[in-house]
Order: structure tokens, then C-alpha cells, then sequence
């Protein structure tokens, strides 16, 4: 298992901390490795400190797998303890980046909603299909992350 990490993880760009329960929107890019990622691997985005709630997320990709038909598939979640896997997904089948123009996967459920907010929460996302043609080397995803305090 792998990890990739984005800019925010790697210390290359600051993300503001919510302090109220005005919802604010956090951009995510995550610049993607010459080698595809394969299943299992861990895309981390950022940490939540406590008593930060994900209200909603929005990811946006350029075309990652440019096969006739595209599997790459994701599930985004928070990790576990040792950081080997997602502790607790969110969602699961989340498939943006297999048109030629790209695409945008969005919150289809409220899972998030019942995370744990009294503790620090790495939100990543886990490769759990892995790529007919992979494309995405150097190209940038963005996670849009709305959150609150």
C-alpha cells in the first residue's frame, strides 16, 4: 500500500481552520504520481482537527483513465490509527476522472455526517478499482471540502 499525498499533506499549501458554524470551502489539489495507483493505495487530503464536521465535498478530476471503459473506482474516508486503510468510509464508488473532459464525483450519501468529531480524522481517499488506462500522471484532482466548526 501506497500513499500519494496532497499538497496540503506534503506542508506545499495552508488550508484555513473553520471557527464557527459558518460552512466554508476547502480546495484539496492533489498532484498525481507518474505511476498509476493501485488498489489499496491511500490518496490522503488533510486532517480534521476535532469538532470540525464534513458537511459536504465535491471532487473534480481532469480524464485519470482514459480506456474505452474506465474502472477506476474510489472510496473517501477517514483512516485508521496506523494509517493502513480507511477505519470508516464514507462512500464508496466514487469513479470522477473517466471522461475525456473530466468529471466531478459529489456527496451521494450523509455518511460523513455521523463521523467522529471529537478527534482528528486524516480524510483520504483508498483506490478500490484500479485502472483499465491510467492517465493521470501529473495531473492535478481537487477535493472542494465544506466544513464547519
Amino acid at each position: 500500500m501506497a500513499k500519494v499525498l496532497s499538497e496540503v499533506m506534503t506542508g506545499k499549501k495552508s488550508v484555513p481552520q473553520p471557527v464557527d458554524a459558518t460552512v466554508m470551502q476547502i480546495p484539496v489539489t492533489l498532484v498525481l504520481p507518474a505511476a498509476a495507483p493501485v488498489v489499496g493505495d491511500l490518496l490522503e487530503l488533510l486532517d480534521l482537527p476535532p469538532g470540525v464536521e464534513l458537511v459536504d465535498y465535491d471532487i473534480f478530476s481532469p480524464q485519470i483513465d482514459s480506456n474505452g471503459a474506465p474502472t477506476a473506482a474510489f472510496s473517501l474516508g477517514s483512516e485508521n490509527a496506523g494509517g493502513t486503510d480507511l477505519g470508516v468510509v464514507y462512500e464508496a464508488g466514487l469513479t470522477f476522472g473517466r471522461t475525456a473532459n473530466g468529471s466531478v464525483s459529489r456527496a451521494a450519501t450523509g455518511a460523513h455526517q455521523a463521523a467522529d468529531k471529537t478527534t482528528t480524522r486524516r480524510l483520504a481517499l483508498k483506490v478500490t478499482t484500479g485502472f483499465a488506462t491510467y492517465a493521470g500522471a501529473g495531473k492535478t484532482v481537487t477535493a472542494v471540502l465544506h466544513v464547519r466548526g
